[in-house]
């Protein structure tokens, strides 16, 4: 689109599940024993698997605006990215998120602390969770110069319905529009003892875990709301 090889894309992402799938999954204990995906919380003890199917039209914003499209929201940037050295599939590696995430900001021309929610991985457990939120306090927290008055929302959909695995992002990206659009934060279903772990990494740094609806707080700027 930006190099105007085509005027119009569709992306899709697609999860259909197999027994053999899941026999694998929770050999390597990848699942939660319960069915749940206890995002942020405490009790994080692996991921609940679903299946599903999401899609939306890409267009240049000129396009959409010239042919009275709705415009569910504009995506200002983005950034691909690889673990690179880790202890495990499960073991995420800190410094490369923190990467991601600075050439996403990077490539959109926005400032960490304009950002009013992030849509996180948050698959629920013990270990993930705490790296990637600490990914987030050190990109997006108070270093970032953010205030206490414009605290970042950090949410995960995967506690409502689930993971959707290589579906994952585009529920993600749906569930960030969705608040981006309405105006509040969605709840983490599940979360009722944040993760010690992670209650370390984010004190001081002006993010909070939405239990509720919670309603953003609209820029200083007047700017539109961005969301990560």
């Amino acid at each position: 689109l930006q190099h105007r090889e085509c005027n119009e894309a569709v992306v899709a992402g697609v999860n259909v599940l197999t027994a053999g799938g899941s026999i694998a999954c929770a050999m390597a204990g990848m699942l939660s024993p319960d069915g749940k995906c206890h995002t942020f919380d405490e009790s994080a003890n692996g991921y609940c698997r679903s299946e599903g199917c999401g899609a939306m039209v890409l267009k240049r914003l000129s396009d959409a605006e010239r042919d009275g499209n709705r415009i569910y929201a504009v995506i200002k940037g983005s950034a691909v990215m690889q673990d690179g050295r880790s202890a495990s599939l499960t073991a995420p590696n800190g410094l490369a998120q923190e990467q991601l995430l600075r050439a996403a900001l990077s490539d959109a021309g926005v400032d960490a602390r304009d950002v009013s929610l992030v849509e996180a991985h948050g698959t629920g457990t013990k270990l993930g969770d705490p790296i990637e939120t600490e990914a987030l306090a050190a990109v997006y927290g108070a270093r970032s110069g953010r205030s206490s008055d414009f605290p970042l929302h950090v949410c995960s959909v995967k506690a409502n319905i689930g993971h959707l695995e290589p579906a994952a992002g585009m529920a993600g990206l749906f569930s960030a529009i969705l608040s981006l659009q309405h105006g509040p934060a969605p709840g983490n279903a599940q979360l009722r003892v944040l993760n010690e772990k992670i209650s370390a990494t984010v004190d001081g740094e002006h993010i909070v875990f939405p239990r509720e609806l919670t309603r953003l707080q609209p820029r200083v700027d007047g700017k539109s709301l961005v969301a990560g």
